[in-house]
């Protein structure tokens, strides 16, 4: 049972307090039919309003089942209309970009039913008023009869014992309105139904009570037919709550039966979420920058080189470096990288003299990283000079100090080391770059020297006897004999690890021929071994040389390739390269280990003092964007979604809470979120990775940057979402029916 006591309710508008209802007494039971009837303005829709719970009152009191709900709170007041009230409205509140059939399954899943039920359980009732042919339509293609239809078939899928019916045949034809009451009159025979009307003729036939309201109070309340009145059923909590599935569905409905809102809701957020993804990209690259690194172990330590060796100590196989030159980033596989490790001091042919004789600016003293002139992109255009085409001509890549002199310094000649120290291996400069096409060179720091293969062969050679650490130990003598290539000699008579010498030499001395056991080692950067030799020495070898066989000097001088360095044709996210490469596997479980020399080389002070400043500037940034994007895409997010207003606040009437509805926006404004996202990762994996500042931004994402931008989304999402729910439940529900929220 439904009882009013002394109720009162009043509004206040612009300090004008105006009356509403005044001293309302009233019982009302399930099993009647109840018309009320009065003039515009006095009070008929206001009563029906506070006993279905869409708006308060200020004073006596309402029992519900005896129970006192003056102290309800809001979510007290729709856990009330969630389980008692079904509505049935003059102005149809259907959700207009729902069908028929969506409609009314929408109180069923808010209710909990079983989903594998829910269809077909709406279909019974939408058959029931005899819509099953428009089932599939949209409620704005049906005429003002269906929809009422609509509407009943709305309240009958809620099952609810109390039908609040406001001027349900104010938009009607007489017909039209006759099948509306009938409906409602069958409904009634287990129901309470309250029935607002202005022609009291209509219902006449069907209701069992009239309450006439005059000017807020209740003036006369006559029972029509006898019926057998009951209490309202106890209705437990549990039974209708909406599971997360029904509320992921309901989402996802709402999201699509409004694509182009939709669609400007995603490529609002995308849009922003850009900006976002770019000052993040940011971010990540200055916190990489360093200045100009060096550190004991490496020289070359631009972020575009890696080193890679296997992790067992193995020689790289032909499959191993065929499987690191697949990677999309990577441009050159070096195999003689301690080549990149030895600086090369080159100056001008007679540069001396040149100087002496005629003031110019030729090149007195350079260093330099020579590279295989196979690593350089031949599309790449040369604005000063041609491709080589001898040995002995190269492409040097400099500085803007030496890149103003390039047509000075072109087709001239360079030499190894300066002055008294050059070298007698020329080279013809046959054409001239900038060195900041070298990806990570963005400080010019550098310059190198590109030679023909045969050239690099030559001086990858000399360049690793220089790396090789090889001795004969003779501990009886307590004196070890340095091996280098100067004082080797083939001689293919000896056996593996045997060595022979000339009596005398090394002060050795022999008559005849005398053998010795003795030790020989090998130690590189890559190799470090110990083997039993022996050691011949005859006095029929008149010189100085050491004599081994072909496979003892390939143990000194081996070719095969134990470490490689890997040049990419990028400097972004190739820390993340190296992480893909490190996680590489085999039969035997993980495959390489991976050095980034970038990484590994100590900074100057006050270049640590720049980056963290740098750092600083990046972050605040990052943040502005973040905010300044978040509250513009708030904006325009609340100018959307106050278009769907209408649509919540039917939800609200047909059983969904403000936590039901909260889950709506969050989860809504989440797909687009997710949307966004992948647009932007799609955008980010597209895009080559030469693209120029500042979109070269999104090609430092790694999975672990992916994770960090959807969580910076994710906030922007959240604080989006939060705001506007502070904001939607300020009105009551019969409020926001009739007006939009500005």
């Amino acid at each position: 049972m439904i009882k009013l006591s002394n109720v009162s309710k009043f509004y206040n508008s612009n300090d004008v307090i105006a009356l509403g209802l005044r001293k309302v007494n009233l019982e009302l039971n399930v099993n009647e039919f109840v018309a009320i009837v009065g003039e515009s303005g006095s009070g008929k829709t206001t009563l029906l309003n506070v006993i279905s719970g869409i708006d308060t009152y200020e004073d006596g009191e309402m029992y519900i089942n005896g129970e006192e709900t003056s102290y309800f709170s809001v979510s007290d007041m729709e856990n009330y209309r969630k389980k008692y009230v079904a509505f049935v409205f003059q102005d149809y509140n259907l959700i207009d970009s729902y069908t028929v059939l969506q409609n009314v399954e929408a109180p069923l899943l808010l209710s909990g039913y079983p989903k594998d039920k829910i269809k077909k359980r709406a279909m019974e009732i939408i058959k029931k008023v005899g819509l099953e042919k428009h089932a599939h339509h949209k409620s704005t293609k049906l005429s003002g009869g269906q929809k009422q239809r609509v509407v009943i078939a709305r309240a009958l899928a809620k099952d609810c014992p109390i039908i609040a019916a406001d001027e349900p045949t104010g938009n009607l034809d007489s017909a039209s309105a006759k099948q509306i009451i009938q409906l409602l009159a069958d409904i009634s025979k287990d129901k309470l139904v309250v029935m607002v009307t202005h022609d009291f003729s209509q219902v006449e036939d069907y209701a069992t009570r009239k309450i006439r309201i005059y000017d807020g109070e209740i003036v006369e309340d006559k029972e029509l037919k006898k019926v057998e009145k009951k209490n309202l059923p106890k209705l437990d909590d549990k039974e209708f709550k909406i599971n997360f599935l029904s509320n992921v569905k309901l989402s996802l409905r709402n999201l699509f039966a409004v694509p182009k809102k939709t669609i400007l809701m995603v490529l609002v957020f995308t849009f922003f979420s850009i900006f976002v993804g770019l000052a993040y990209g940011g971010y990540t690259i200055v916190s990489q920058e360093g200045s100009f690194p060096f550190n004991s172990h490496f020289q070359y330590t631009l972020s575009n080189r890696l080193v890679v060796k296997r992790l067992d100590n193995n020689p790289l196989t032909q499959a191993d470096l065929d499987q690191l030159a697949s990677y999309s980033q990577v441009d050159s596989v070096i195999t003689e990288d301690y080549v990149l490790d030895s600086w090369k001091v080159m100056s001008s042919k007679d540069s001396y003299d040149v100087l002496i004789e005629r003031e110019t600016e030729l090149i007195y003293y350079m260093n330099t990283i020579f590279l295989p002139l196979s690593s350089l992109d031949d599309s790449i255009n040369l604005p000063y000079g041609s491709w080589p085409e001898e040995d002995d001509e190269i492409v040097l890549a400099v500085d803007d100090e030496y890149f103003e002199i390039a047509e000075d310094i072109l087709n001239t000649y360079l030499v190894e080391g300066y002055g008294a120290f050059a070298g007698q291996r020329e080279y013809e400069i046959k054409a001239v770059i900038t060195n900041d096409i070298i990806p990570g060179n963005k400080m010019k720091n550098y310059n190198f020297v590109y030679v023909s293969d045969q050239i690099w062969d030559v001086v990858s050679k000399e360049i690793f006897s220089n790396y090789v650490e090889a001795n004969l130990h003779y501990p009886m003598l307590g004196m070890d004999i340095r091996l280098s290539k100067s004082n080797l000699r083939i001689d293919p008579t000896l056996e593996d690890n045997e060595f022979r010498i000339g009596s005398g030499s090394y002060n050795m001395f022999c008559s005849g021929v005398c053998e010795y056991e003795i030790g020989f080692s090998v130690q590189t950067y890559y190799v470090d071994e110990d083997y039993d030799a022996t050691l011949i020495v005859d006095d029929g070898t008149n010189n100085n040389y050491i004599y081994l066989n072909q496979d003892t000097y390939d143990l000194i001088f081996y070719d095969e390739i134990y470490q490689v360095s890997l040049l990419t044709n990028t400097d972004i996210n190739v820390d993340g390269l190296a992480k893909q490469i490190a996680r590489t596997t085999d039969t035997f479980g993980l495959k390489y280990k991976v050095i980034y020399p970038y990484d590994s080389a100590p900074i100057e002070q006050y270049m640590g003092l720049i980056l963290l400043l740098a750092n600083i500037g990046m972050l605040t940034v990052l943040i502005i964007t973040m905010v300044g994007s978040t509250f513009i895409t708030y904006i325009i997010f609340k100018m959307i979604i106050n278009t769907k207003l209408h649509d919540y606040a039917i939800f609200r009437t047909i059983g969904a809470n403000q936590n039901v509805i909260k889950k709506f926006i969050y989860f809504e404004n989440f797909y687009v979120l997710i949307i966004s996202f992948l647009i932007f990762l799609g955008i980010s994996l597209a895009l080559p990775y030469d693209i120029p500042e500042p979109f070269n931004a999104f090609k430092v994402f790694t999975v672990t940057r992916y994770f960090v931008y959807f969580l910076l989304l994710l906030l922007m999402a959240i604080f989006v979402s939060r705001r506007y729910c502070n904001k939607i439940f300020s009105s009551s529900v019969s409020k926001t029916l009739k007006t939009d929220l500005e």
